[in-house]
């Protein structure tokens, strides 16, 4: 009886985790050092982080964080050095800064982040993108 309650239990949180976080969420790797994150709606008002969560224990993304920085994303680490950096681009406008720097995907430009994963808070149908960046 106590397998059957634990199941029913699991199912319950997965569906609730399912409706709660709804909508497709994807987690592109266009190449090693360009990962495209676009979380749905039901993301909206999280933090990036949270979604970054969501999507490691889906087994879509591996990243570490270091006093609130991504020193590492799929194995791929800042060197010690910080001669090369993951860094965050986003199409939000309330929260990126084109002065700060940009990049190009799919014909549309994206502005630096101005805050990190573990502050930004998601906003409906935008894109963010980490790319590993030569200083």
């Amino acid at each position: 009886m106590k397998k059957v309650v634990t199941v029913l239990l699991c199912i319950v949180l997965a569906c609730t985790l399912f409706v709660g976080c709804g909508g497709k969420n994807t987690v592109l790797k266009e190449t090693d050092e360009f990962i495209v994150l676009t979380p749905s709606d039901g993301f909206a008002g999280k933090k990036l982080s949270e979604f970054m969560d969501f999507a490691k224990e889906n087994g879509e993304l591996d990243y570490k964080l270091e006093n609130s920085m991504v020193t590492s994303v799929n194995g791929i680490d800042n060197p010690a050095d910080y001669s090369y950096c993951w860094m965050l681009y986003t199409d939000d406008a309330e929260n990126s800064n084109s002065a700060w720097g940009t990049i190009e995907y799919e014909g549309k430009t994206y502005a630096s982040a101005a805050l990190g994963a573990t502050e930004l808070v998601i906003a409906e149908n935008c894109t963010y993108i980490w790319v590993y960046t030569e200083f």
